[in-house]
């Protein structure tokens, strides 16, 4: 049989459509399925009734828990993982005038030898260990042991797209067995993201999207924290019309040096403006896939 809605090339699949202010089950080829689904999505994201720009959507995706939280199970296997853990934590008081009068000379650890995919702007992209709720905990594990975990700060977001560095002050082997046992961690993080809480990683992503489509102001910090969780979303397969080398590019690109800080607040507003219509516009066909759709939604 013929698609019901194009009539011109064979149907393929069937789909749930509004037809006639009906909804009903449509079989339908395969470009149509893709344009419904991507009709649906940008409704969806709609925040006005006139097309162009959409008007704007004030949301955050900077924090999930807090700090204070009771360490969990994960904060074990880091310290297991570090060879000696119980006796540098046990040294860790002789140490620390020491490391007071170094602390003008930390170093941070390479990371040149991490997989490609745990990394972004030569620092440590630690996505799944933030929505899993876990960045603290680690950031307590690098303070017990005289290290410190050091997130971008930028245009007033903190810890903006979850990137890390590892840094010490003479403790080069403890902080680089510190840094491999992080990724490990944010490898598992990130299957627990996609088995266990699939609700939390599509919060992520389609917050993340939606602000993209329809913000109205946006500065550097928050457009690098809103590439964040697209980049996981890329590297999964969840995305069309975005790539992982896409998003990459433009995270590399962004300056996090809060540089527009000395501008007057009415050409800083002109300039996020300027930022938050290229955005709109690149992000307006970018949606999930039937992947993901089938997992988030």
């Amino acid at each position: 049989m013929k698609c019901e809605l194009c009539h011109k090339k064979d149907a393929e699949t069937a789909i749930t459509a509004v037809k006639n202010g009906v909804e009903e089950e449509l079989y339908v080829c395969a470009d149509c399925a893709k344009g419904e689904r991507a009709r649906r999505q940008k409704k969806s994201h709609a925040t006005r009734k006139a097309s162009g720009p959409a008007a704007g959507v004030s949301m955050s995706i900077t924090q999930i828990g807090g700090p204070g939280d009771a360490p969990p199970p994960f904060l074990e296997a880091i310290m297991n993982a570090v060879n000696g853990m119980v006796g540098d934590i046990a040294s860790a008081g002789r140490e620390k005038r020491k490391s007071a009068e170094s602390a003008r000379r930390y170093r941070r650890v390479p990371v040149s030898g991490f997989p490609a995919e745990f990394k972004v702007r030569g620092l440590l992209h630690l996505e799944g260990l933030f929505l899993v709720n876990e960045i603290e905990a680690a950031r307590r594990a690098a303070n017990a042991l005289e290290l410190r975990l050091d997130g971008v700060n930028a245009d007033g977001v903190p810890d903006a797209g979850h990137a890390y560095s590892v840094s010490h002050c003479g403790m080069q082997d403890r902080a680089a067995r510190f840094a491999e046992a992080l990724v490990e961690q944010e490898r598992n993080a990130r299957k627990r993201l996609a088995s266990e809480m699939p609700r939390i990683y599509g919060d992520a992503i389609c917050r993340a999207l939606a602000t993209l489509k329809n913000c109205r102001l946006l500065s550097p910090g928050e457009l690098f924290d809103l590439l964040s969780p697209l980049r996981l979303a890329a590297m999964d397969g969840f995305l069309e019309n975005a790539s992982r080398k896409d998003i990459e590019g433009t995270m590399s690109a962004l300056d996090l040096n809060s540089g527009e800080d000395g501008l007057d607040q009415e050409e800083r507003d002109r300039v996020d403006a300027e930022r938050a219509d290229e955005v709109n516009g690149r992000f307006a066909d970018t949606i999930l896939n039937e992947k993901a759709e089938e997992m988030f939604l």
